[in-house]
């Protein structure tokens, strides 16, 4: 019998027979059951296992569902690539909105598509696509790029010319660099086709200044400059990198076409020695070499001339100049004489190239009777006694080579050396 002092112990009750049971006992004394205190504690548990394992195994299901639709955008997405490489941009842009379908967060497979979209000439779906890019991530290089070529495709020059900027100084995720200087380059000769020339030049020189370190995009940068009749910087394009590979052929033949235009022919004429001596089999660089030479033997204007060989040449290039004008004339069946045009039937009719027909027998006349002027005051002897013919003599040459060239474009070693004469008087003189 418990004290005053002490508690009596807390019986609990057996819910299957009624007895009692001790509070420090699991089981009931009369019938051995469990008591329900400790087998509402197992229910718990046994209920809160159950409930991790489902979330552990839904959770296991929902990333298998996961990974099986990442394989799936995956595989449409390089049929996509596939398509695009073969040129099929149709067949391309269905695979890269089935990839989109299975993976609808994936950036890359949305430009993609638009690219493709593109390609397709569906300018108008591609262009939300970009856009909907473009305002999440306004900096991204590619999209710019992307963007700049659509708009010069749609024939927005304004907008295409902000888009490649942005493009030059926007964010690339490998290679900036590298992407920035094709994203450049590709700006210069979207301005050159639009007649935007200073502006090409402009980003051209940008390119200079940052020195391209690829070899081929060197090359690209002096033909570019060579085409904006920009020898000079031309020539440091291509000196900068021959001063890394002193065998380069194509470089020492830009060299050597930056000094025609600039008419230094000795310098030249060693430039495109070298490419020849480089790569014997370069398409172009025999035949540059052979002009050089030409027009270093025929160039009346080399300093340090004596008179006598500056009057052989004015008067061999005079004679050169006559030859030629006859032997168009004949050949396009155009009379030097002032009745005109005699065609194979008698009638009169000629088609010249880059001249119209009524023209043509009129300029070849008007130099033909120039050049029966200038005849007995166009031989060495002459010449010798009045230098002051040389000048005439050799503008009405120039006159002749450039007024043949569209028309007769087929000529000899010399008149092409003549009519590089001409254009450089030409460039000079502006």
């Amino acid at each position: 019998m418990p004290t005053a002092t002490q508690t009596a112990p807390v019986l609990a009750i057996c819910q299957n027979c009624g007895a009692e049971v001790p509070a420090d006992s699991a089981h009931c004394p009369a019938c051995g059951r469990l008591t329900s205190g400790r087998s509402t504690k197992i229910t718990v548990a046994v209920t809160l296992l159950l409930i991790v394992a489902g979330i552990v195994l839904t959770q296991y299901f929902v990333n298998l569902h996961r990974v099986t639709e990442m394989d799936l955008a995956r595989r449409w997405f390089n049929r996509g690539e596939e398509a695009m490489r073969a040129n099929l941009p149709k067949f391309a842009a269905e695979a890269y909105r089935t990839a989109l379908n299975y993976d609808r967060e994936n950036d890359r497979y949305r430009l993609r598509l638009a690219q493709a979209l593109m390609a397709d000439n569906r300018l108008a779906e591609a262009r939300a696509h970009l856009l909907s890019l473009w305002e999440e991530e306004p900096a991204n290089g590619e999209v710019n790029l992307t963007l700049a070529q659509l708009e010069a495709r749609r024939g927005n020059y304004r907008e295409a010319v902000r888009y490649y900027n942005n493009a030059i100084n926007g964010v690339w995720q490998d290679d900036p660099r590298k992407h920035r200087t094709e994203a450049r380059f590709e700006l210069a000769r979207y301005l050159m086709q639009n007649g935007k020339l200073p502006q090409a030049q402009a980003d051209l020189m940008e390119l200079l200044a940052d020195a391209p370190s690829d070899p081929a995009d060197q090359l690209l940068l002096g033909h570019l400059l060579l085409q904006l009749n920009d020898p000079g910087h031309a020539l440091q394009a291509y000196n900068a990198l021959l001063a890394k590979n002193g065998g380069d052929a194509q470089a020492w033949m830009g060299a050597g076409q930056a000094y025609l235009a600039m008419g230094n022919y000795a310098e030249a004429e060693h430039a495109s020695a070298k490419a020849v001596e480089s790569d014997p089999n370069l398409e172009g660089a025999r035949q540059q070499l052979e002009l050089t030479r030409e027009l270093w033997r025929i160039d009346p204007s080399e300093r340090g001339l004596p008179l006598a060989e500056r009057a052989n040449r004015v008067a061999k290039a005079f004679d050169a100049a006559s030859v030629r004008l006859n032997q168009c004339a004949l050949a396009q069946k155009i009379s030097l004489a002032p009745s005109g045009v005699v065609s194979p039937s008698g009638g009169s009719n000629a088609t010249t190239a880059g001249t119209p027909a009524s023209t043509a027998p009129n300029a070849l006349q008007l130099l033909y009777t120039s050049g029966l002027q200038k005849q007995a005051a166009a031989t060495p002897k002459a010449l010798r006694k009045d230098p002051d013919a040389l000048e005439p003599t050799m503008q009405y040459v120039f006159e002749v080579e450039r007024t043949l060239a569209p028309i007769c474009p087929n000529m000899s070693l010399t008149d092409r050396a003549l009519l590089t004469l001409a254009q450089h008087e030409s460039e000079t003189s502006k």
